[in-house]
């Protein structure tokens, strides 16, 4: 009997897991990062949904570059700020020259980033957008005709499943015997 409940949980524990919708950030399809210097070697990144929603979730991503002069970034992990985790500052400054930076965004969604820009002791501040990634400007393609979601037969059959564990148990008690009525002969 015991066994059977734990089918039983384990069967609802399943359907939960199949049945729970998808974490928020896939409704935004990915995260387009917003590259930022002040032409003088301080950069920071702010970050947006791609849809244009806000992030208030704490991010992380990886920033690193070259220079053409020499210089270089090793994947640096970019923290947020504490009042603000949508902006996340690199720790210290680049060097005078050209350079060309990759951002890598790994939560609260996945985004790229790949900008060229100069720093000089006169440098002009720019910001540089990266554009919506094709996988996430790309909408979802329709299921064909006659062709549907398999999701209400999982979770039918996950139903299903479910009453049969759970009423098993009532099944299979034993009823005491029955007591025939002695005839008097």
């Amino acid at each position: 009997m015991k066994t059977i409940r734990r089918y039983a949980v384990a069967a609802a524990a399943a359907a939960a897991l199949l049945l729970v919708p998808a974490r928020p950030a896939a409704a935004h399809d990915g995260v387009l990062p917003t590259l930022h210097h002040d032409g003088r070697g301080t950069v920071w990144l702010t970050l947006a949904w791609a849809d244009g929603h806000p992030i208030s979730e704490p991010a992380v991503a990886l920033l690193s570059g070259q220079s053409t002069q020499g210089g270089s970034v090793a994947a640096t992990a970019l923290r947020p700020l504490p009042h603000d985790p949508a902006t996340l500052p690199l720790p210290g400054a680049l060097a005078p020259g050209d350079w060309s930076l990759t951002v890598d965004v790994a939560a609260p969604g996945v985004g790229y980033c790949a900008v060229s820009f100069r720093v000089a002791a006169d440098g002009v501040p720019q910001t540089i957008a990266c554009a919506v990634p094709e996988t996430a400007a790309a909408p979802a393609a329709p299921p064909g005709e006659g062709r549907s979601s398999a999701m209400p037969l999982v979770a039918g059959v996950v139903a299903v499943l479910a009453v049969a564990a759970l009423t098993w148990p009532l099944l299979r008690r034993r009823r005491p015997p029955r007591r025939r009525a002695v005839r008097a002969s």
